[in-house]
């Protein structure tokens, strides 16, 4: 007996050193290495998936996560307390590791701050759970393996600190950023801590430093997401039109039934140049006659009522644009306005201070990240005001440029979900095919950046190491195939390119578990990419092009 007992505790250790375990600042100590980071919530959950598959040890993955005021479960900032995996070798298999991601202020958030100071960089506040012990957090999940607190002002100073980001991530080049005095340069956000703006802002930055890595990360799709009524207006209303076909079901979510707006349409009312909705008509087939959106033939065949007019008597359009530095914003604003790339050309329209939402039109809105963009047109849709930028709860038909690969949860019926949906642009689908057929405009490729050298930081050469591997992996289609979103209309999310030094194929036809793209925004003469330049095909390209000729 006491034989079996001793093999069953040998067996049980051996099992235990092959499959790892997570690791708790309160149960396994100080880490090895920390690595701070800052950008774009665009790639979340491409960054999870990069931890727990290529640089963890099996199930040896804690995961701590800021709880917003929305209830947005990692949001702003969350870290990963993980053991590195045996193949990452020398300095990093076997290191505890924390590595950690702040998405609160965007984008703007992976550069400016890093490139401050003559790359030197500026203190930002990030997620140190370091020495927190078990009791500073609640339980998120049965598995007993994620984390979770609500930070507010005040209890900020516990869970942040102010350190220097070791890194930026974002679903753009990071030149197309750095442009003064433009709505594409990098606002401050407040501080949790202190309340106030974050100093020493600068105002100037026009260029990376020479000591800088920037690693291309393959490529992102964006969206364009209505208020579901909307949604079904703009299918009653292109049905009456004769753009789309008389037999599809008002409300349905398929590539078939998808409302479409072209690029001059969006470009109009992210310009704010669109005011009210009785200003859009269409010409009924049957008629010959023009009829505004909001006629009650319409309303009548979508099945919606309009929402109410303000105090002028029309229909505001609502208009959800990002604050500034945002990545969905800055290349929207390069597609569809050719903004701030093309001399004098349309710059996105100024926000609605919350006091003139009865007046205004069109209703313009900043919303700070992908989720508060959702609960934007949530509160449009319905009347609320989870966003805070709906004070005067106000029902308005809106637009807003957001990620495309969130999934609402809505079925190809139209049922269920978020009331939001996203719509074509020039008759294509926010998809990757799309995109790899030169058919959908919207969307940039992204990249990592980090210090060349930083003779202060005794560990650069370990981190370095490891962000490499970071980066590397998320420009990779193996990775990409993992994350990306399965819609109702196609698969969405990241993708690789062709253009990639590793030399990934494209598929022809295209294939989502090979997702690659033979289209590249590479500047003629450089190695940068940059969201304002037209993509063109890869001609080094292996495996052909798949752009349609129509």
């Amino acid at each position: 007996m006491n034989a079996l007992k001793k093999l069953a505790v040998a067996v049980s250790l051996i099992s235990g050193s092959q499959a790892g375990f997570a690791l708790t600042p309160w149960t396994d100590g100080a880490p090895d290495l920390v690595i701070y980071t800052s950008g774009g919530p665009a790639l979340d959950k491409a960054f999870e998936k990069i931890v727990t598959n290529t640089l963890a040890d099996a199930n040896s993955v804690d995961v701590f996560s800021d709880v917003a005021s929305t209830g947005t479960i990692g949001g702003r900032w969350q870290s990963f307390y993980f053991t590195g995996k045996a193949n990452l070798g020398s300095p990093l298999a076997g290191k505890k590791i924390i590595l950690e991601k702040r998405t609160y202020g965007s984008g703007g958030y992976g550069v400016v701050p890093l490139v401050a100071n003559d790359g030197n960089g500026l203190l930002l506040e990030h997620l140190k759970i370091e020495s927190l012990p078990a009791t500073a957090w609640d339980a998120d999940g049965a598995t007993g393996k994620r984390w979770k607190k609500s930070l507010s002002g005040t209890n900020a100073a516990t869970y942040l600190g102010k350190v220097v980001s070791d890194a930026g991530f974002l679903a753009l080049d990071p030149v197309t950023l750095l442009k003064p005095a433009t709505e594409n340069y990098p606002e401050q956000v407040k501080e949790l801590i202190s309340g106030d703006f974050e100093p020493d802002w600068p105002q100037d930055l026009s260029k990376m430093p020479e000591n800088f890595t920037v690693i291309g990360t393959g490529g992102y799709v964006y969206g364009v997401e209505v208020t579901e009524d909307l949604y079904r207006v703009l299918q009653a209303a292109q049905q009456k039109s004769g753009t789309l076909p008389s037999d599809i079901t008002i409300g349905a979510y398929s590539d078939a039934a998808m409302p479409s707006l072209n690029r001059n349409f969006l470009a109009s009312i992210l310009a704010g140049k669109v005011a009210n909705w009785e200003q859009i008509k269409i010409v009924d087939k049957l008629t010959g006659t023009a009829v505004p959106l909001t006629d009650p033939s319409i309303l009548a065949a979508a099945g919606v009522s309009a929402p109410p007019l303000n105090q002028d008597g029309i229909t505001p359009v609502g208009v959800g644009r990002r604050n500034k530095g945002a990545t969905s914003g800055a290349v929207a604003y390069a597609r569809f306005l050719g903004y701030p790339g093309t001399a004098r050309s349309y710059p996105p329209a100024a926000n609605t201070a919350n006091s003139e939402d009865k007046t205004a039109a069109p209703i313009v809105k900043s919303p700070t990240s992908l989720g508060a963009t959702d609960f934007l047109l949530i509160d449009w849709q319905s009347g609320t005001n989870i966003s805070t930028l709906n004070p005067t709860l106000t029902k308005v038909w809106g637009i807003a440029i957001t990620g495309g690969d969130r999934d609402s949860g809505a079925s190809a019926a139209g049922t269920g979900g978020k009331p939001w949906r996203y719509i074509k642009i020039d008759g294509s689908a926010p998809t990757i095919e799309n995109v790899a057929a030169g058919n959908y405009p919207f969307w940039a490729e992204g990249t990592v950046l980090y210090p060349t050298d930083k003779p202060s930081d005794p560990q650069w050469s370990t981190k370095k190491a490891l962000l490499k591997v970071f980066a590397e992996d998320m420009g990779s289609p193996s990775l990409a195939k993992t994350v990306n979103t399965q819609l109702t209309f196609g698969f969405s999310g990241i993708f690789a390119t062709t253009k990639d030094p590793r030399g990934f194929k494209a598929s022809v036809p295209f294939d989502p578990a090979n997702p690659v793209v033979a289209l590249t925004h590479n500047c003629v003469g450089t190695t940068t990419t940059s969201a304002a330049i037209v993509p063109v095909a890869d001609d080094t390209a292996t495996g052909g092009l798949q752009l349609q000729l129509k």
